[in-house]
């Protein structure tokens, strides 16, 4: 198993479960995501799992866009998110990785990605998690991981105004490595 599906399974989790914690009453709730309620995240981040799905299955950036209004928000969007995930590993299983796919932000690999989900979900699992008042806890090992791999993406999209720009952290020597992730990708936590 390569590192970025490890780092993708890993990611899945942390958002599933921060998912699981939220109630009807917090979907309106602003999310940590800058201008965006729990359920505006909720359904971004469930249809990015359909859009990857699609792009990875030869759809252009264009076809994709037709999903981003739909509402992802069901009866169980726990079930819902696993649904798409599952999609978007199938589609990823079948599809030649070092291809080309044509993402918003400009052509992309599969593997990147790939690489581009584990960080969108691990860092609005963050946002999530400052929308209904929980900790965010990903593991070190995906923190590591998005600090290495996901750093030059995330450099690449701030170019696009996809990221806001990077904070300072108070102490970088004693900063944990999710405490930089977090600075490096725009948030406090």
């Amino acid at each position: 198993m390569s590192d970025a599906v490890r780092a993708l399974l890993d990611a899945e989790q942390l958002w599933a479960d921060a998912l699981a914690q939220v109630g009807p009453a917090a979907l309106d709730r602003r999310s940590g995501a800058d201008g965006w309620t729990n359920r505006d995240l909720i359904n971004h981040v469930t249809g990015g799992g359909h859009r990857y799905a699609m792009l990875l299955a030869g759809a252009s950036a264009g076809d994709v866009e037709t999903t981003r209004d739909s509402d992802y928000i069901v009866d169980d969007p726990v079930g819902e998110f696993w649904c798409y995930e599952t999609m978007l590993r199938e589609s990823a299983a079948a599809a030649d990785l070092s291809a080309a796919v044509d993402h918003r932000a400009g052509q992309r690999s599969g593997d990147d990605l790939l690489i581009m989900r584990a960080m969108d979900l691990a860092l609005h699992t963050h946002d999530l998690c400052v929308g209904i008042g929980i900790r965010w806890e990903p593991s070190d090992d995906l923190v590591e991981y998005l600090l290495s791999d996901a750093s030059p993406l995330i450099e690449e999209l701030r170019g696009l105004g996809l990221f806001g720009a990077a904070l300072e952290c108070a102490d970088t020597d004693s900063a944990s490595a999710a405490d930089r992730l977090l600075a490096f990708s725009g948030r406090a936590r």
